[in-house]
């Protein structure tokens, strides 16, 4: 990397991304603002950062309103003013600074993969060592496949995909275009459908639908995103899961969900768009979650959430009575006693004692 700081305000300025540039500089890293000195451009949003800037002295500066003015102070090179720092961290990193999926060292088509003779796999796409791609198998421009990755048959998969090591895309899923699924996820696991008998014994029912991942979903390490019983499973554009979630069979989960560690979710339940959920957070089934929800402190859901807002706790509950209910909480040892003081008075005033 080796550009100077207008080069990258002409490419991100027309998009919004960055505002202005002050100065100019030559940039041949982007680095955390705690290490950024000659030559590296950081980004500054919190002012516990400011101190590393005026010690440091990176060559080129990322910030909003808020510090540019004291930041301008700092004889820093290039000073770049943004509305939105960690998005533009997000895009320069992502153009700059990202892995190279392209320059492999197997090549472009590893000699161990295995691909049936009916897939198609336009000659953009990489494939990695013991790759696995089934019959009728469908895979978009660009799509990379890494080391030890399944695509069952019949799946399809968009442009710009990548499936990381060891992950598997299940027969007949889908998957829109610049999805990522990381190592050692199953897409299209078959859901947990199971019939009691009379005996007390269980019953397979098969699962034969699908998972459909829309644009730009990105699954973590280790999820399971469990195929229908007959229709389908769905993502819708934009969401995010972290690692270690799991989702049953025929839920919906709407668009630009933010879904972290432990995130579990029952069979048929139906998430709205733009729902956040801090980690260990468990949902019913059959549920319904409305748009613009957020879930705290490893929250439990057992009914539909018909309104907006911040939830938090098990049961779930508004974030104000979740904050009041813990305080009383913490009080009952108190609590306890001056009942128990109470009771003792009151039989002696009745002559119990």
């Amino acid at each position: 990397m080796n550009l100077k700081a207008n080069e990258i305000l002409s490419l991100f300025q027309p998009a919004g991304i960055l505002e202005s540039l002050d100065g100019d500089a030559t940039i041949s890293i982007i680095s955390p603002v705690e290490v950024g000195k000659t030559g590296a451009l950081v980004f500054v949003d919190n002012k516990s950062f400011l101190p590393y800037l005026r010690e440091n002295k990176p060559s080129a500066v990322v910030t909003n309103k808020e510090f540019i003015t004291e930041i301008l102070t700092y004889g820093i090179e290039a000073v770049f003013l943004t509305k939105n720092v960690a998005v533009a961290h997000a895009a320069i990193k992502q153009k700059y600074a990202d892995r190279d999926l392209f320059t492999s060292e197997w090549g472009k088509r590893h000699v161990s993969a295995v691909i049936h003779e009916s897939a198609t796999v336009p000659e953009s796409c990489m494939i990695g060592p013991n790759v696995v791609i089934g019959a009728n198998t469908v895979l978009g421009d660009r799509t990379v496949l890494l080391a030890g990755a399944v695509v069952e048959s019949g799946a399809r998969l968009g442009e710009d995909c990548v499936i990381f090591p060891n992950a598997v895309i299940g027969y007949e899923c889908i998957l829109g275009k610049r999805v990522y699924i990381k190592s050692g996820t199953v897409i299209g696991s078959e859901g947990f459908g199971f019939a009691l008998g009379n005996d007390r014994r269980y019953h397979r029912i098969p699962q034969t639908g699908i998972v459909v991942l829309e644009d730009d979903v990105h699954v973590g390490a280790n999820c399971c995103i469990d195929r229908a019983a007959y229709t389908e499973t769905r993502i819708k554009r934009g969401t995010k899961f972290d690692n270690l979630c799991h989702v049953a069979h025929n839920v919906e989960i709407g668009e630009d969900c933010a879904l972290t560690a432990g995130f579990i979710v029952a069979g048929s339940t139906k998430i709205g768009n733009r729902v956040m959920t801090s980690g260990q957070c468990g949902i019913l089934d059959h549920l319904t979650i409305t748009d613009d929800v957020i879930m705290g402190m490893r929250p439990g859901v057992s009914n539909d959430v018909k309104k907006p807002g911040v939830y938090a706790g098990i049961p779930l509950q508004p974030f104000g009575e979740y904050t009041k209910s813990l305080a009383i909480y913490r009080k009952l040892p108190e609590l306890r006693a001056r009942v128990n003081e109470l009771e003792k008075a009151l039989k002696a005033m009745k002559g119990e004692g």
